[in-house]
């Protein structure tokens, strides 16, 4: 009952005995006792179990704390060596092997038996089909881009069961990156003025030579070009853009700006740089432009062609400025009909000819060329190069005069001007990164690139169709029929009087077939021993057939071709018409031989000069490759390691 004490019960005895116990004095109390030590016994064994789970979770709590470290630790050993190895790369997978274990080393592993294990696996970074990024190891395509390092090690528990083994594994990307540019170079400041005027539908551009030679020495990387391209500033805004040459905040002129800005430890004369790229936003083009996209990865026409799988694998890439600049103006007239070309041909010298030559020129492109960069090699399951440039589909037009009006002939009695139009229908070559291999320096590192130039068609003659596409350069053709390769005055107490055309069949210099080549530089683009300077002039090429050309003109007679025609009443009266129809043999006899003279003393070093310095620089500046190789490779950007994986 409440507020009663409790009573101590009494053990189970028997009926005697408890009854005998209970008549001794303190009996509760002893019984009372016995009760309290049971329990006691019970509660410490409990204590006692608790503790010990307790003490084996904290030892197998540092088990695993001691795991851990060294999982991390293993990691960290891994990462180092992934990223050591793939600044080491080649396709043998040797030096990324010696270089990852030596970095291990380094970090304080070291290989032993099957306790500490290290492998690495060498293959390329790359996007699948799909466009999904992925490592491929099993048969990659060269060039080899990525190291995969395994590192096992032998953990024991310190407490608790057997050793454990642990793993660790990481993946490094290290991509080489190379720029293959068009052969633009500083050529004559009025080729380079009135080229760019023309391109620009005829606008007057005037840049001196300071300005010029800034352009030339300006450079920027590919991702500062991502960086002002658009609001976003980003890589996917860059692929993205599509601008005009001049004119807007973000015309390939003002791009360029700022770019140079960003970055002025690329360019050499700063303030020119800018100073030029101020004047050249500020013009006005004349008549249709085309726009110009920046950059591709997908292969679509545009002025950066980027051989890469993610535009920021080439951000530490470098592209020149003045040839951004010209290659950006052959796209945006690339298609446009033919244009005159601006150039001031008064102080030309090196013909090669005492007698007066005018030139006048024209220029349609057909097909503007690209810039490339990006990583060597073919793109893998394909037969098509990663990083490939193309030169320019062009048609030049170049009308040479010459005049004996300064050196009469026959006793001041005939006067000749003698008209040789000549036709350059270029039709595109290729340049390629085939392989290239950073090393500790520059000047160690290598690059090789393949060229297969382009297709050549040279006329003399009737002009050549106007229209022509890129699909019409291969089946091309000259023109049939004949041309006026001479006018003939008579020398008269009144003055010179025309009294006669001579007239020629059309002639096509044989095309010049594509050839391929392999070219070899360093890292910084220069060309390693062996390797022959290339030029692009039309005589060192052609020098055979044109000289063979010039020959089959000289020996042009009236019974394979040259023909006399006595010009009309309406021009020369009927009385001297009279007299000279009847003179006609006699006059056949004497012009001809002397018409066969002037082309065989004047035409072939005419040619020659003009291609020396007008044909030549010109073609150049345009990016053309005629019978030759054309190259100017930008020194090779070995990009910064990272962990894909």
């Amino acid at each position: 009952m409440a507020g009663h004490p409790r009573r101590p019960v009494a053990p189970d005895l028997p009926d005697a005995d408890a009854t005998a116990a209970r008549k001794r004095p303190g009996w509760r109390r002893r019984a009372s006792s016995h009760a309290r030590a049971r329990r006691q016994r019970g509660s410490f064994a409990a204590v006692a179990a608790l503790g010990l789970v307790i003490a084996v979770a904290a030892l197998g709590v540092l088990d695993m704390a001691n795991l851990y470290l060294a999982k991390r630790s293993l990691q960290n050993v891994a990462d180092l060596a992934a990223l050591a190895a793939v600044q080491q790369m080649d396709d043998q997978c040797v030096q990324p092997k010696a270089t990852a274990l030596a970095n291990a080393a380094s970090n304080g592993f070291s290989v032993s038996g099957t306790t500490n294990t290290l492998a690495v696996q060498c293959g390329r970074w790359d996007s699948s089909s799909s466009g999904a990024m992925s490592f491929v190891t099993t048969n990659p395509t060269p060039p080899l881009n990525g190291a995969q390092v395994t590192i096992t090690k032998d953990v024991p528990y310190f407490f608790l069961g057997p050793k454990r083994t642990l793993t660790a594994s990481a993946t490094g990307k290290a991509s080489v990156i190379g720029s293959i540019q068009v052969g633009t170079s500083l050529a004559q400041i009025n080729l380079l003025n009135g080229l760019l005027g023309s391109l620009l539908g005829g606008t007057s551009v005037s840049l001196d030579a300071v300005s010029w030679n800034g352009l030339a020495n300006a450079n920027v990387k590919v991702s500062d070009l991502a960086a002002v391209a658009t609001e976003a500033g980003t890589y996917d805004g860059l692929l993205a853009a599509q601008t005009s040459l001049t004119a807007g905040p973000y015309s390939l002129a003002n791009v360029l700006l700022s770019a140079v800005t960003k970055d002025s430890a690329l360019t050499a004369n700063v303030s020119a740089a800018q100073n030029a790229l101020s004047a050249i936003a500020n013009l006005v083009p004349q008549g249709a432009q085309n726009q110009i996209k920046l950059a591709s990865i997908d292969g679509t026409q545009a002025l950066l062609q980027l051989g890469v799988a993610n535009a920021q694998y080439a951000a530490d890439a470098t592209v020149n400025v003045l040839q951004m600049l010209m290659v950006g103006a052959e796209i945006a007239a690339a298609g446009q009909p033919a244009v005159a070309l601006n150039v001031d041909l008064s102080n030309m010298s090196g013909l090669g000819s005492s007698l007066p030559v005018s030139a006048a020129l024209t220029l349609q492109i057909i097909s503007p060329p690209t810039i490339a960069m990006g990583e060597p090699g073919y793109i893998a399951g394909t037969t098509k190069w990663r990083t490939q440039a193309q030169t320019a589909q062009i048609l030049l037009g170049l009308n040479a005069g010459i005049s004996t009006s300064a050196v009469p002939i026959v006793g001041s009695i005939l006067n000749l001007t003698v008209q040789v139009p000549l036709y350059v229908l270029v039709g595109q070559g290729q340049a390629w990164l085939e392989s290239a291999q950073c090393a500790a320096t520059r000047a160690a590192s290598t690059q090789t690139i393949g060229v297969q130039t382009g297709l050549a068609n040279i006329c003399i003659g009737t002009p050549v169709a106007s229209g022509a596409t890129a699909n019409s350069v291969n089946g091309f053709s000259c023109s049939t029929g004949k041309w006026t390769v001479a006018d003939v005055e008579l020398g008269t107490l009144t003055g010179p009087v025309p009294i006669a055309s001579v007239r020629a069949p059309n002639l096509q210099v044989p095309v010049v077939n594509p050839a391929s080549s392999s070219l070899a530089f360093d890292g910084s683009g220069n060309p390693l021993t062996g390797n022959t300077v290339n030029t692009n002039q039309i005589g060192a090429v052609l020098n055979n057939t044109l000289q063979s050309t010039v020959t089959q003109l000289t020996q042009l007679t009236s019974a394979n071709g040259l023909q006399i025609k006595i010009l009309p009443d309406t021009v020369v009266g009927s009385l001297v018409a009279v007299v000279l129809d009847v003179l006609r043999p006699l006059l056949s006899g004497a012009i001809l031989p002397l018409v066969a003279d002037v082309l065989s003393s004047t035409l072939a070093p005419v040619l020659n000069g003009l291609d020396t310095v007008l044909l030549g620089p010109l073609l150049q500046l345009l990016g053309v490759q005629i019978g030759v190789a054309t190259v100017t490779p930008a020194p090779l950007a070995c990009g910064v390691a990272t962990l894909v994986k």
